[in-house]
């Protein structure tokens, strides 16, 4: 059984670039505009692996990565950043917030998959 990957954008043409490459991948995607509303998602759809856009105008994803981590019942999802900004910003917020892995926009279209199956795995791993 695929992931099941909740991805957070609020940029309609890069949500939906990145949705189709991870169904293409075999993976159970749902989508959100902003990170209202995601716990719920989360919780109801069994996520387990959260790709977050770093800046969205309603709630920064790393503000969200951080709730995500404090929060018991969803502390052990899986995060991915995903962000235009310097790739040093990126993996210093992927550690301040805990993140699992980080993905320069620039180079989803090549990382955001292997990424994702290198997550997924580990996951899997700890639970058996």
């Amino acid at each position: 059984m695929e992931s099941r990957i909740l991805l957070i954008d609020d940029d309609d043409l890069t949500r939906e670039i990145f949705a189709t490459t991870l169904r293409e991948a075999g993976y159970v995607v749902f989508e959100l505009p902003s990170p209202i509303g995601a716990s719920r998602t989360i919780m109801n759809e069994q996520i387990e692996v959260v790709v977050l856009d770093m800046y969205m105008p309603q709630l920064n994803g790393d503000k969200f990565a951080k709730m995500l981590r404090n929060t018991p019942r969803l502390e052990r999802i899986a995060i991915v950043l995903v962000s235009s900004c310097d790739p040093a910003e990126l993996a210093e917020t992927a550690r301040r917030v805990r993140a699992d892995a980080v993905v320069p926009k620039a180079d989803a279209a090549t990382q955001l998959v292997p990424t994702i199956r290198r997550i997924a795995n580990r996951m899997r791993n700890r639970r058996t």
